[in-house]
């Protein structure tokens, strides 16, 4: 787990590349180092958090055997012990994955990627073909961006390493007239600075200093379609043991570990598979919380689990978010979801002091299982698409068969989205924009929807667009910052595809969501969490922003900076943020927009 950074084509100096490696020290604090080729000229940068195989000779930039190819890696290829196994013909040299990688692609070319099981960004440089090989993750959990002018290609792990290589850092307001008047942030390659991309997930780029090529090599619809005739019992035990499997290779690493532990359904499945292996138990688990009962999550977890793992509760208070704010908005270079956030960031400080360099995390079943509020929506469409109005009432609960659930699947089988009002639409305070911003996002987005049923649409939508991508961002810079490697073994690409391959009954029945998680849950977990609805966020943040953090919000929203930005009207901004203050609403999703946009400006435009 590293940050890797590189430059190739004409018009850079080694100083550049330093600046680069420099700027992302946070993400490798073991080791770093970098390679050049000025033939081409090109250079690679890196980074190192020891993970697997902690001797120097498993540092990167790696050259392979031959001393044709050179990689620079950031993040795990898990499955990387059966593919040594299947390279025998090549003379190893460490016990790491990235050597695997260079066998890999000595074996396989471009096609490697089709081999690995994990999380990765990786660029190899092949020295005969004068050619650079980059590729990124199907899920996208680890980051890859680059920007590309007049034939020179400069990419790392994050933005600011290519500000530092001289990229001059300039907002692009079309994505943040997007972010602010729809909500949607890291829904596309784009980001929130000029002319700067990230690589799509699944997809792999090529340079050989005249032609840039950029190619996807996954996808999800290239897999079946939903099996409507799948029986539940297999699914369920085909499900369970694609879970095991994927922790089981989730849980090799030279170091130790550690669970991020939340009172959700999910974690707790992860906890429980991970001790059912009891061949490598976790240092500890570790919980965000707050100080206030109402929203202590530890608190649940005592009364209702017990691992026998040691457990840490790091409390984050009011005072700390300003601080934390700032530092973590440069980290983030993005928007980021607010005090949950800001707080998870505070536990994964705490994990760094206890010197766990690994966690692991359940992310990704709600988008792959149906857990959010509006999945089941789509869901009921289907159901009326495929066998008409009349067989909503036996698959509708009681207290939702009424006029509202008619009325949103009518709109679905219309046509029309309702993602946006549970995507943080209907939280937006568009009338507080400029009338420029306003001019430059009234585009309507459009997202692929390469299946045959609503529901899994919807989910993709999720998973590759509106939902997970913007947690991945926020959870790989915020462990990183802290030199952690984050892991996420519900995101095994095999768990992916079961997923969209699954009857969409076995994901959401009766109005349960997640159904088949819960199931599996009820058979392992001793407790009531399998039956626990979904929680939304617990944060006190609307209560802070109202009263500890007033002052705070007052100094940002009504300073002269923020007025001369020009991005929002300021007499609609006061009139809002009073009516904030003084009326019992929940919403603060709004505020922490302009507080977030504020911050990041000051951050990267104004220093």
């Amino acid at each position: 787990m590293c940050g890797i950074s590189g430059l190739m084509g004409q018009g850079w100096d080694e100083f550049q590349l330093t600046k680069m490696i420099d700027a992302q020290s946070h993400r490798g604090p073991n080791d770093s180092g970098s390679f050049i080729d000025q033939d081409c000229p090109v250079g690679l940068g890196h980074n190192r958090l020891s993970i697997i195989d902690l001797n120097k000779s498993a540092k990167c930039p790696m050259v392979d055997s031959t001393e044709q190819f050179t990689i620079v890696f950031n993040g795990e290829i898990y499955n990387y012990i059966e593919l040594k196994n299947q390279l025998s013909d090549y003379k190893f040299k460490t016990s790491s994955d990235t050597e695997v990688i260079l066998a890999a692609y000595s074996k396989w070319g471009e096609d490697c990627v089709s081999k690995f099981i994990g999380m990765f960004a990786f660029a190899i440089w092949d020295r005969n073909k004068r050619t650079l090989f980059c590729s990124r993750d199907r899920i996208g959990i680890k980051p890859f961006y680059f920007h590309f002018q007049n034939g020179l290609l400069r990419f790392a792990s994050e933005i600011k390493a290519i500000l530092r290589s001289g990229v001059t850092a300039e907002p692009d307001m079309q994505q943040w007239g997007v972010y602010l008047s729809k909500g949607y942030y890291d829904h596309s390659n784009k980001t929130f600075f000029k002319n700067i991309y990230s690589l799509d997930p699944g997809h792999n780029l090529t340079y050989d200093g005249h032609s840039l090529n950029i190619y996807r090599y996954w996808t999800l619809s290239d897999n079946p379609s939903t099996n409507t005739a799948s029986n539940f019992k297999e699914d369920l035990e085909q499900l369970q043991q694609l879970l095991q499997e994927s922790i089981n290779i989730h849980l090799r690493t030279d170091v130790p570990y550690g669970i991020n532990l939340s009172s959700g359904l999910d974690s707790n499945l992860l906890t429980t598979l991970i001790s059912k292996n009891n061949t490598k138990p976790p240092y500890s688990t570790f919980t965000a919380s707050f100080a206030d009962k109402d929203f202590d999550e530890h608190a649940y977890l005592l009364a209702n689990v017990d691992y026998g793992y040691k457990s840490v509760r790091n409390i984050t208070c009011p005072s700390d978010i300003p601080s934390l704010a700032e530092e973590l908005i440069f980290n983030q270079e993005a928007p980021f979801g607010g005090v949950p956030t800001l707080s998870y960031y505070d536990l994964h400080k705490t994990m760094h002091k206890h010197h766990i360099p690994v966690s692991m995390e359940g992310q990704g079943m709600d988008e792959l299982f149906g857990g959010y509020s509006h999945a089941k929506w789509y869901h009921y469409a289907d159901i009326v698409k495929d066998h008409g109005w009349n067989s909503l009432e036996a698959s509708v609960p009681n207290d939702e068969l009424n006029a509202a659930t008619l009325h949103k699947v009518n709109q679905i089988l219309s046509g029309k989205s309702l993602v946006e009002s549970t995507d943080g639409t209907v939280h937006l305070n568009t009338e507080s924009l400029s009338d420029d911003i306003k001019s430059i996002s009234s585009d309507t987005l459009e997202f692929a929807q390469p299946f045959d049923n609503n529901l899994n649409n919807l989910l993709y939508r999720d998973l590759m667009h509106t939902k997970l991508p913007r947690v991945l961002r926020m959870n790989d810079r915020l462990s990183m910052a802290n030199g952690i490697e984050l892991r996420v073994p519900f995101l095994d690409h095999r768990i992916v595809e079961f997923a969209f391959s699954l009857n969409n009954n076995h994901k959401i029945q009766n109005g349960e969501s997640k159904f088949i998680l819960r199931q599996l849950s009820k058979s392992l977990i001793s407790n009531n969490i399998s039956d626990r609805a979904k929680q939304p966020v617990v944060t006190p943040q609307t209560i802070w922003l109202k009263t500890d953090l007033k002052e705070w919000c007052e100094s940002i929203l009504f300073s002269p900076e923020f007025k001369n930005r020009n991005i929002f009207d300021m007499t609609t901004v006061s009139k809002s943020f009073n009516d904030f203050l003084n009326q019992p609403q929940t919403n603060s999703f709004f505020v922490w927009q302009w507080i977030n946009t504020e911050l990041w400006f000051r951050s990267f435009i104004d220093n």
